[in-house]
C-alpha cells in the first residue's frame, strides 16, 4: 500500500513495515483504531516543502553545500548547492544547480502557485541576495514535497506515546520506520538506520529498538542505537516552551 507522499505499508511474512505519515497510517487501518488513538494521530502536524531548482550558468557560485537565509526581505529559507554534494549531480561542469528551499503548508497560497511563478520568485530572490545575475539563471523546475517535516509542538510527544502504546498492544507486528513513519525529524542516514534495525529484528530475531536512533537536537551528530539518553524510546528533541512574561 502506498500513500500520496510516497510512504508505504509493506508486508514481509507476518510482519508489516510502514513509512507512511502516522496520521495517514492510523486513518487507513481497518478495523478502525480506537477514537483516542485516531484523535492523537490527527493532532500530529506536518510542514510541507517546495524546492525551486534552477540551473545557473556559472561553474562556481558559492563553496558551501547549503546556506541558510535569514533575510526577512525574501521567502527562501535555505539554498542547496547540489554540485558541492557531488559533482555527479551536475552534468556540465560549467554549470551549477541550486535548490531554493521554501517551507510552507499545503493550505498556504504559495503551495498552489504555478510553477512559472515559483521559478520567477526563485530567480528574483537569488538576484536580490546578490548570489547571481538575472541572465545567469538558464532553466529550472519545481518540486513539492508534502509532509516533509514532522512538527515538534508542545503536545506531539504525548500524542505519539498514545499511538505507540496502542500499537504495542494491538499490532505488535507493525513496525514504524523513517522520518514520517515515526514522526521523528531524523536525517536520511538515521531514517535508513531505523529500517536496517527493523530488518535485522525480523530476519535475525534481534531486539534492536529503532526508536533509540535519533539525531542530536543541536549538532545532528549520530546517536548510536541503544545508547540514547533519556527514558524509554530514547532521547527526544526539545519542544517549544512558553516563556513567562
Amino acid at each position: 500500500m502506498k500513500d500520496r507522499n510516497g510512504g508505504t505499508l509493506d508486508v514481509l511474512g507476518s510482519e508489516f513495515i510502514s513509512t507512511m505519515p502516522i496520521r495517514e497510517l492510523i486513518a487507513k487501518l481497518q478495523p478502525a483504531a480506537p477514537s483516542i488513538v485516531r484523535a492523537a494521530a490527527d493532532a500530529l502536524g506536518y510542514r510541507d516543502f517546495i524546492t525551486v531548482n534552477v540551473v545557473v550558468d556559472r561553474a562556481n557560485v558559492f563553496p558551501d553545500q547549503w546556506i541558510y537565509v535569514h533575510d526577512p526581505g525574501v521567502k527562501v529559507g535555505r539554498i542547496g548547492n547540489f554540485k558541492n554534494f557531488s559533482s555527479a549531480m551536475v552534468d556540465d561542469s560549467g554549470l551549477t544547480g541550486l535548490g531554493m528551499e521554501y517551507f510552507c503548508f499545503e493550505k498556504d497560497g504559495m503551495w498552489s502557485w504555478p510553477d512559472a511563478d515559483l521559478l520567477d520568485l526563485g530567480r528574483r530572490e537569488l538576484v536580490a541576495l546578490g548570489i547571481v545575475r538575472p541572465e545567469e539563471v538558464k532553466a529550472g523546475m519545481v518540486y513539492r514535497q508534502p509532509k516533509a517535516y514532522p512538527v515538534y509542538d508542545g503536545a506531539y510527544l504525548g500524542h505519539l506515546e498514545v499511538i505507540r502504546e496502542w500499537l504495542r498492544r494491538a499490532l505488535p507486528n507493525l513496525w514504524l520506520v523513517g522520518r514520517n513513519g515515526m514522526h521523528h525529524y531524523n536525517n536520511q542516514d538515521h531514517s535508513m538506520m531505523t529500517g536496517i534495525l527493523v530488518a535485522r529484528n525480523i530476519a535475525l530475531g534481534a531486539n534492536y529498538d529503532p526508536w533509540r536512533v535519533n539525531t542530536d537536537a543541536e549538532y545532528h551528530e549520530e546517536e548510536r542505537a541503544g545508547e540514547a539518553a533519556g527514558g524509554e524510546g530514547g532521547a527526544e528533541r526539545q519542544v517549544p516552551q512558553r516563556i513567562a512574561s
